[in-house]
């Protein structure tokens, strides 16, 4: 995609880059995913730092481009596990400029 359009399209979001990044690590987990996962994923491709990541999981979160969810089998309650929404795929095809 021409670097006009992405401008256009994170502005239209009113997105940063490394959001868009955390958002983008988070597609390769098509499953509810451990946060804790992604804020590590993150950080070891140097993406975002920690709190970055989670500030970032929030903002998108309040964007409909993630959700919360809870694991049937995770009894212990304070584990949080997050997947990508359609909405979000649809903003990264996009983003692509797949669509």
């Amino acid at each position: 995609m021409r670097p006009l359009r992405v401008l256009s399209l994170q502005t239209e979001h009113g997105l940063e880059f490394n959001t868009v990044c955390v958002l983008d690590m988070l597609s390769d987990f098509p499953n509810p995913t451990r946060t804790q996962l992604i804020v590590d994923e993150c950080a070891k491709d140097k993406v975002s730092s920690a709190a970055t990541t989670h500030k970032k999981l929030s903002e998108l979160k309040k964007k409909g481009f993630v959700q919360e969810h809870t694991h049937p089998e995770d009894k212990d309650g304070r584990r949080c596990y997050i997947q990508i929404t359609d909405t979000g795929m649809q903003f990264l095809k996009q983003w692509e400029g797949k669509e």
